[in-house]
């Protein structure tokens, strides 16, 4: 039954679960692409059904609009500014990442290092391998 507390809880609940699954890894698209198959079929359908006004197809696509579009999007961008937020320090990963990423890391070496454009003589000058994932180079004596 459309518009129940049930079926508002449902939505939502599938709508936060959009999130989650685009938020894990992007193959996650291919379910927020199922689903929005699935839902463009379904308003399609209530469209077509000539006994409902028209103001019950817009409830029904402005329900859909909130609850599996406007609660993804603000449950994605929430999820990244929550991890920015909280994993602002240094870890043993750091190698793997930019010298400029590294410079905003707490407890890094790097941190709050100015980061020049143009190699200045004298200048410490390290080398990345990004084959490796970004490895630093080194060589054995």
């Amino acid at each position: 039954e459309p518009f129940t507390t049930a079926w508002w809880s449902w939505l939502t609940l599938t709508g936060a679960m959009l999130a989650g699954a685009i938020s894990v890894k992007f193959v996650g698209l291919f379910v927020v692409l199922y689903v929005g198959i699935f839902t463009i079929g379904q308003l399609w359908f209530i469209l077509g059904d000539v006994s409902k006004p028209f103001l019950y197809t817009l409830k029904h696509f402005i329900a859909r609009a909130i609850c599996l579009i406007a609660v993804p999007i603000v449950l994605y961008i929430s999820f990244f500014y929550i991890h920015l937020t909280i994993l602002s320090k240094s870890g043993s990963g750091d190698g793997f990442y930019s010298s400029l990423f590294q410079s905003t890391l707490e407890g890094n070496r790097l941190y709050n290092a100015s980061m020049p454009k143009d190699v200045a003589y004298g200048a410490l000058v390290t080398l990345k391998n990004h084959r490796t994932g970004g490895a630093y180079l080194h060589s054995h004596f």
